[in-house]
């Protein structure tokens, strides 16, 4: 075995200032660092936690029929905790998110609602009972 002392999820995106805007500046993502050089852009956004979810197949059916009623194309989804999902809803679709579905009770009791972001990746917005 070989301890972890940190997991980096890496996404190369299309609309970098847009997801820049949603994941800093929507979500309150401190910076640890910005990546510079060579004519690129990247930025590491500090997480306050993170768990990783995996997740097989039919159970990913399952989620996607709760959340948005069909199977979804999408198998990385970012699950993102708000204190209120209304209000973060709002400030999601104002920072370029798409609305998939209406907001739905799920059975394990959250309240969760689930976008597309800027660059495409699937984002679930949940609100804890």
């Amino acid at each position: 075995m070989t301890p972890v002392r940190e997991v980096r999820f890496v996404l190369v995106v299309d609309d970098y200032d847009a997801c820049v805007r949603l994941y800093r500046d929507v979500f309150g993502l401190e910076v640890r660092m910005d990546l510079e050089g060579d004519g690129g852009r990247g930025v590491i956004l500090e997480l306050p936690a993170a768990t990783l979810e995996l997740a097989d197949q039919q159970h990913g059916r399952i989620v996607d029929g709760i959340e948005l009623g069909r199977p979804s194309e999408g198998r990385v989804r970012i699950a993102v905790e708000v204190d209120d999902l209304g209000d973060a809803a709002a400030w999601v679709t104002e920072a370029g998110a798409e609305p998939l579905a209406e907001p739905v009770e799920t059975s394990w009791g959250d309240r969760n609602q689930r976008f597309r972001d800027p660059d495409g990746l699937q984002l679930t917005l949940y609100q804890a009972p």
